[in-house]
């Protein structure tokens, strides 16, 4: 097998547009693995948020990518192998940036792998929907919520207008520069971590734990936050529905996450 390792992110990717997995996507995963295969989930969400999923899909054990590349979890035992916050100096920060934005936004941050907001709005509502989440509402200013706790937040989320979420993400990178990294998930959803996180970073960490080289290794998603790791794998790909700017960076633009992307790179590129 020449590929030995498949590296995919969840949502968009794996994920269809109706929230549910395919049965087909299932199927592909369970044959890729039973025929010595290793994969891996690679997404932004929280792990306990991810885990579900990683269940129907068959992954019992092993380990998982949360956080966009912030955290690297043991499925099995539901403790983190590695994670790295954001300073909470920093996160406050930039909370604070956010609030007084003249662009409207709806701040989030995820704490010891919760999520809290300042209040119930309905993009909150939307995104622990999707997410399948409950979210603590501090009922005042997050940033002051966040300085107060005193704890370092693993990741400070932002949703946006798309193209307003374009330009904060933008012009937020030189002002924190060193010391906070920027990414789109989705073209609404800004997300902030740790600087110098990302996906190819937890993929490289992950692959050097089992042995792999880059060579053997496919990467697949949607999204900016993705680009890191699919220019990391020896065969990148982009779904149908990816951004333009993560089809750019792709070896290979394949189908859409309703047409069972996965199934379709297992069927096209993991035979033996």
């Amino acid at each position: 097998m020449k590929y030995k390792a498949f590296f995919c992110d969840f949502d968009g990717t794996i994920f269809a547009a109706d929230h549910t997995i395919s049965e087909r996507n299932i199927a592909a995963v369970r044959d890729y693995r039973a025929r010595g295969g290793k994969f891996f989930v690679a997404t932004g969400r929280l792990f306990s948020s991810i885990r579900p999923h990683l269940a129907t899909l068959g992954l019992t054990d092993g380990e998982v990518i949360v956080y966009q590349g912030g955290g690297i979890f043991d499925i099995a035992s539901g403790k983190p192998i590695w994670v790295r916050n954001i300073a909470v100096a920093d996160a406050v920060e930039c909370l604070q940036r956010l609030e007084r934005d003249p662009r409207q936004n709806v701040q989030l941050v995820y704490i010891d792998d919760r999520c809290y907001s300042s209040a119930d709005h309905p993009a909150v509502q939307m995104f622990c929907k999707i997410c399948n989440i409950p979210c603590t509402i501090v009922g005042r200013k997050l940033s002051e919520y966040v300085a107060e706790r005193g704890d370092d937040p693993t990741k400070v989320l932002a949703i946006a207008e798309p193209d307003d979420a374009l330009a904060i993400s933008t012009e937020y990178i030189p002002v924190f520069d060193g010391r906070l990294s920027f990414t789109r998930s989705q073209k609404f959803l800004i997300e902030f971590t740790a600087y110098g996180l990302n996906k190819g970073e937890a993929v490289r960490a992950v692959c050097e734990k089992h042995g792999l080289s880059r060579d053997e290794i496919i990467c697949m998603g949607d999204a900016d936050n993705d680009i890191s790791m699919i220019e990391y794998a020896g065969l990148g790909i982009a779904v149908l529905n990816a951004m333009d700017t993560t089809k750019a960076h792709a070896d290979v633009v394949g189908v859409s996450n309703n047409h069972d992307a996965v199934a379709w790179v297992v069927d096209n590129y993991c035979g033996d």
